[in-house]
């Protein structure tokens, strides 16, 4: 019956077997370590053997039970680490619905196609405020659009993110997610995130759907936002008060093949909002936005 149990436990959680093989081996040493002491402290090898063989078995079992119990607490594990954890153990139990109305139909109900513009870019670059511009334009354009800003989502349904790299790969995904269900609604999104890293863009156009996910590369030389820093934000970063700050001790990778890239240096944020119209108008988009970009 134990053996039994032992071996349903392996084939059910392959680390049962790594945690046992660390118990055993580590238990190992001990005994040699407590037999020395023994046969030091008696005289006799027979009772330091003794002494070292109790040990053995009572404190295996007993770092083996801390070992199953310790993997099970999420002290000191990244948040992402335990969300993925709890995934992998709920993915079984969970099955994707489907629905009477279609995004095709909010599509048509709208009169125009959903779609992700995602402006990526350093801070200070004007992401947030290109992407107002747009989506005021849109509007009175009667397009059904909205923002969702790296700020508005970090006070809000990411506020117990960090800012580690795990902390930031957790943010984009779950912002991509939320995109997709703006877009699943019938919406436009307009993203605006610095997102930094071009593994993360990548996995934001695959939730988001290649065909929906179009990047826009706000570019402005670090100079530059270093002179705008309208938020304070780099004269802390230089100052050490904030670590792992975009462009100043953490990398920003430039999007290769972004669909439009803004160059802030030198354009208005008029000029800029004209370059989108005109990109917008080289679309595959419907009547309605076609039009209302003419």
């Amino acid at each position: 019956m134990i053996t039994d149990l032992i071996r349903y436990r392996i084939k059910r959680d392959p680390t049962v077997k790594r945690h046992l093989a660390k118990a055993v081996t580590w238990r190992v040493v001990g005994i040699l370590d407590t037999s020395l002491l023994g046969f030091l402290v008696t005289g006799s090898l027979n009772t330091g053997i003794r002494i070292g063989a109790l040990e053995l078995f009572t404190k295996i079992i007993l770092y083996f039970v801390h070992e199953r119990v310790w993997v099970s607490i999420p002290f000191g594990l990244p948040l992402v680490f335990r969300r993925q954890r709890k995934h992998t153990e709920e993915a079984g139990n969970l099955f994707r619905q489907q629905f009477a109305i279609s995004r095709r139909d909010r599509e048509g109900r709208n009169g125009h196609p959903a779609f992700t513009i995602w402006f990526t870019g350093l801070s200070g670059s004007g992401k947030s405020t290109l992407a107002s511009a747009l989506d005021e334009w849109l509007h009175g354009q009667g397009i059904h659009s909205n923002v969702i800003d790296g700020d508005n989502t970090r006070m809000g349904i990411n506020n117990d993110l960090n800012f580690t790299r795990e902390g930031r790969e957790e943010n984009i995904r779950r912002v991509a997610e939320i995109c997709r269900l703006f877009n699943d609604a019938g919406i436009v999104v307009i993203s605006s995130f610095i997102s930094p890293f071009s593994s993360d863009r990548e996995r934001a156009r695959k939730i988001i759907g290649v065909d929906s996910f179009h990047v826009v590369h706000i570019a402005a030389s670090l100079e530059t936002c270093i002179r705008r820093d309208t938020k304070g934000l780099y004269r802390k970063a230089l100052n050490g008060e904030i670590r792992d700050f975009t462009g100043v001790d953490s990398p920003y990778e430039s999007p290769l093949t972004p669909a439009l890239r803004l160059d802030t240096d030198g354009m208005t944020m008029n000029d800029c909002l004209i370059a989108l119209q005109d990109w917008l108008q080289r679309q595959p988009l419907s009547a309605k936005v076609a039009q209302a970009v003419t």
